[in-house]
């Protein structure tokens, strides 16, 4: 086995660069989790390192939808329905540009910052025997995977452009998860025993990224459709890594890096809204159906580590259909309510997942959101400013929760 250099090589030039251009919390939550996306991003269970084992499914991108709660299939108003249920183009203005940034996370952005230092300072000691130069990264490694033994973030910009029923959008998704396992006495993940006291890591991580071309068409008795065609590329990189500080140990680490793989595929998605012509008295109610990934899709990739392959790895996968409902009651224009179920298949590495979310605007300039996103309550603010809506939505934990959107709308 070799050593695991060149993920964590890599963290300090995105970080660097990325936190020159913008200052804001969302970016220092986007540097964190694109960092994990290429350093040390570890699988939750099981023995496979590879795209298999991460939560592949929609990522609920957009800064609204965040204050919402992630529920997002009706009341998406711009381009972003291309990606969120191609049927809401119907409701689009007649020519709309929003360009997003959400960031999920489930532990402090600034923690990880930190843990991507200590593995710098470790990587810099592989091949040499001066073990007491990485003893303090080491540790505070260690302590943070007991604090977190199972992390996870994601990174989603979104942009687009719709025109009427067409619309066009770009979406990429970082997806990373992370475990780590301390003090093993017989080795962890395939890779031999360290002397106590040790820590071990298996690690993948993967970037989804598609365009979208979406078109929708409104039928009898308030039903619309509509049809996303969708280009996916998917970007997997992956290693193993055991660590310790006992100066009996001949090599304190050591590990497996994999080679950065990629292809591309395409799918499509459809979607259906349903305003029933008949309505309760000041209320207004519609529902959606969603199906991604309609046509399955498998995505071949090898396991190669510096251009060979490795045996007992596959990092092939596959998109298969996933399922997303919700239902919208809007009541006297001004109160909007939504609840969703995403994935009620379970598909392609996630769990279905409950998304609630009201938005009240204050007049036709303010809106105020709040929402409950999976496993954390969110809110969120909009400002309506005639041809263009800024919004801003947070999980009462910023580092956590955080995005940012600009719609330009006509």
């Amino acid at each position: 086995m070799h050593c695991a250099r060149c993920s964590i090589a890599s963290i300090r030039g995105g970080v660097t660069s990325t936190s020159g251009v913008m200052r804001m919390r969302i970016t220092n939550l986007a540097c964190a989790a694109l960092a994990l996306t290429l350093s040390i991003s570890t699988i939750l269970l099981g023995q496979e390192v590879g795209p298999k084992t991460i939560d592949r499914s929609f990522q609920r991108p957009g800064a609204r939808a965040l204050g919402m709660g992630g529920a997002y299939l009706l009341a998406t108003d711009d381009a972003t329905a291309v990606a969120w249920n191609p049927a809401a183009l119907g409701r689009a203005k007649r020519l709309s540009i929003p360009v997003e940034l959400t960031g999920r996370t489930n532990f402090d952005v600034q923690d990880a910052e930190d843990i991507v230092d200590d593995l710098e300072a470790i990587r810099d000691q592989i091949g040499i025997d001066n073990i007491d130069a990485i003893r303090g990264a080491f540790n505070r490694v260690r302590d943070f995977g007991q604090k977190y033994p199972t992390m996870s973030s994601s990174i989603t910009p979104i942009a687009g452009l719709s025109f009427g029923r067409f619309g066009l959008c770009a979406l990429s998704g970082a997806i990373a998860k992370v475990d780590t396992r301390v003090d093993s006495a017989t080795g962890e993940f395939g890779l031999d025993p360290l002397p106590l006291q040790n820590l071990y890591a298996r690690g993948g991580a993967m970037v989804l990224t598609s365009i979208g071309l979406a078109y929708a068409h409104p039928f009898r008795g308030g039903v619309t459709a509509g049809l996303t065609l969708r280009g996916v590329r998917a970007d997997f990189a992956g290693f193993l890594l055991g660590a310790t500080t006992d100066t009996t140990a001949p090599d304190p680490i050591i590990g497996e890096d994999f080679d950065r793989v990629d292809k591309t595929r395409f799918t499509v998605d459809v979607g259906l809204l349903w305003e029933p012509p008949v309505q309760p008295p000041a209320t207004k109610l519609c529902y959606a159906a969603v199906v991604r990934n309609l046509l399955p899709t498998k995505f071949d990739l090898p396991a190669t580590s510096n251009g060979a392959s490795v045996a007992g790895y596959d990092f092939s996968f596959r998109l298969n259909p996933q399922i997303d409902i919700g239902v919208l009651a809007k009541l006297r224009g001004q109160t909007t309510g939504v609840l969703e179920l995403h994935n009620i298949t379970s598909s392609n590495g996630g769990d279905m997942s409950l998304h609630a979310g009201i938005e009240h605007w204050l007049g036709n300039t303010f809106a105020i959101r709040v929402g409950y996103d999976d496993d954390r309550f969110v809110f969120g603010l909009g400002i309506n400013l005639k041809f263009i809506r800024v919004d801003l939505a947070s999980g009462f934990k910023p580092r956590e929760r955080l995005a940012v959107g600009v719609s330009l709308r006509f």
